[in-house]
């Protein structure tokens, strides 16, 4: 892959943009806008400074004091500062950065930095290691890139030193932490200490006249063949979820509300969540930097949320953990479970019981944030202005609207593929779908390279590291719905010998060695003496699905047909 000229490939008027009547059509419905989150930002710091623009629990603090708030005065400084000190870097507009944090402030202003700036943000998600980081670095062509120096026992600042000789385009490598041990700019000296905001050159600069439709997210997902692709988002495209909430009980715009992700902030849907949402209402959005069931319910009383978002995985471990009486906020008005997967009618049933609030299932993408909403498990009525392609027979789920990403860029390619590079905006969500009769679709099966929940698992890499394994003959791996975590990720595994199959711990250590992040890792392994195959060879990766749903425990197991 070439080096890329970045401003130039993610400029507007190359073609990422839909037709002006689109994107007028767009503005006067509210779905898009002229501003952007810094001038909601600038707006409510200017109004009340001290209200909280970001909650969070932080590891390190004081047993009493587990919480750190940033509010919105100080949210506009930090943010105006991490601008001027990447600039001081030599970002530049349209430069990418990359941010690979645990969900603390930092990640927040670092992103509202870059939207000043003119630059892309690249999100991380911590549980990405060295060999995922250098693919998503390689592609991206990431200027800039910050880490943690250690979190969660994996040595960050080390696995980038390792890999920056790899990495000629990166220029500077900065550490959260200990940063001279591996020769990085320290981020609390660099981004905190120095009033980089302050410097000539900096001073009265203005924000881009364009920024509401320039690419500021890059979102990467990993696809077959160790490949990532990466998904364009503009302020434009983010604010689509938001200006399109007119329905009061369903997440709505109500001012200073206050929402709660289960998901790292380095995620599309926290981002969108927890930082874009409660921005644009003047309101506050809470996070955890370690996930913790039941310390979720603990921060969601002290920040007193009243909505809160997780993947069903996470809400069963919420249930699951509820074994005092913590408070529930008595302002908790809304709980939505979902995202690349479906929530059981009895986690949806349970989550009603148990914290007593209404509960939505919502589907969504990287391609377009959220994408439907439902009161109930099954179907989901698109929200208002997005277009899908369901029909009445399970097909290719297509969509188009405000709120789809500008582009999709397959990271060894030279330049994104613009939604709108041949006229019709319309993209493939990769995933199956058919109407539900009532004005919504049913999701019935997902993007065929990935399976899982949030965390979008690269099913063939999974494949390809379990073949790897001398007792493993074939691997294939497929969804399957659990009744209580939702869909995840199953290895159906043909032993070389039959009598003496590995173990699904052994399986598990063998991938985790191989670098496979723990959020990848199958949940349930199967042993079959063959995989199904169809004329040409090709595993039916679709009768394996069928095979699992019909399974039950304590019955034979039957191989798949």
């Amino acid at each position: 892959m070439g080096v890329i000229t970045w401003p130039a490939a993610l400029a507007p008027e190359r073609g990422l943009l839909p037709p002006e009547g689109v994107a007028q059509e767009y503005r006067a419905a509210g779905w898009w806008r002229d501003t952007t989150l810094l001038h909601d930002l600038y707006r409510t710091a200017a109004a009340d400074p001290l209200r909280p623009a970001l909650t969070g629990s932080r590891l390190g603090l004081p047993a009493g004091r587990p919480y750190r708030t940033v509010r919105y005065g100080e949210l506009a400084r930090l943010a105006e500062r991490c601008a001027a000190g990447l600039a001081a870097l030599g970002v530049s507009a349209g430069d990418p950065v990359a941010v690979q944090l645990p969900s603390w402030w930092e990640v927040a202003a670092l992103a509202l930095g870059c939207l000043r700036l003119g630059a892309v943000a690249v999100p991380v998600l911590p549980t990405v290691r060295a060999h995922g980081l250098h693919r998503i670095l390689a592609g991206t062509r990431a200027r800039v890139c910050v880490v943690p120096d250690v979190w969660d026992g994996f040595p960050h600042a080390e696995a980038l030193a390792d890999l920056a000789p790899h990495t000629p385009w990166l220029r500077h490598r900065v550490v959260y932490g200990d940063a001279a041990a591996t020769g990085a700019v320290d981020f609390a000296g660099w981004f905190l200490r120095t009033p980089h905001e302050r410097a000539p050159a900096w001073r009265g600069r203005p924000l881009p006249a364009d920024a509401a439709d320039r690419p500021w997210l890059l979102v990467t997902v990993m696809d077959l063949g160790d490949r990532y692709t990466g998904v364009l988002h503009s302020p434009n495209t983010l604010y689509a979820n938001i200006g399109v909430q007119h329905d009061r009980e369903g997440p709505g715009r109500r001012p200073g509300e206050v929402f709660l992700s289960a998901l790292p902030l380095t995620s599309l849907a926290s981002l969108i969540y927890a930082l874009c949402w409660p921005l644009a209402v003047g309101g506050t959005g809470v996070v955890q930097d370690r996930w913790d069931p039941a310390g979720f319910v603990r921060l969601a009383g002290h920040a007193g949320v009243n909505q809160a978002y997780a993947e069903p995985a996470y809400w069963s471990e919420v249930l699951a953990a509820r074994r005092g009486p913590e408070r529930v906020p008595d302002g908790l008005r809304l709980l939505l479970s979902g995202g690349r997967t479906g929530s059981s009618p009895e986690l949806l049933r349970g989550l009603r019981e148990e914290l007593g609030a209404p509960v939505m299932s919502v589907w969504g993408t990287p391609e377009l944030g959220m994408g439907t909403l439902a009161p109930g498990a099954d179907g989901g009525r698109p929200l208002p202005g997005l277009q899908v392609s369901a029909g009445t027979a399970a097909g290719p789920l297509r969509v188009r609207g405000p709120s789809v990403c500008l582009g999709v860029w397959p990271l060894d390619s030279p330049s994104p593929r613009p939604t709108w590079g041949d006229g019709d905006g319309w993209l493939d969500t990769g995933d199956l779908a058919a109407a539900d009769g009532r004005g919504g679709l049913r999701v019935v099966a997902r993007a065929g390279a990935r399976t899982g929940a949030f965390f979008l698992v690269p099913a063939t890499e999974i494949e390809q590291g379990l073949r790897r394994h001398p007792g493993v003959r074939e691997a294939a791996v497929v969804a399957y719905t659990d009744p209580e975590h939702g869909e995840l990720p199953c290895a159906v595994v043909v032993p070389v010998v039959a009598a003496e199959p590995p173990g699904s711990a052994a399986l598990r250590e063998f991938l985790a060695a191989q670098g496979v992040a723990e959020a990848f890792l199958p949940a349930r392994f199967e042993v079959v003496g063959a995989l199904p195959r169809d004329e040409g060879g090709a595993v039916r990766h679709a009768a394996l699905r069928d095979w699992l749903a019909r399974l039950r425990p304590g019955e034979p197991r039957r191989p798949p047909a």
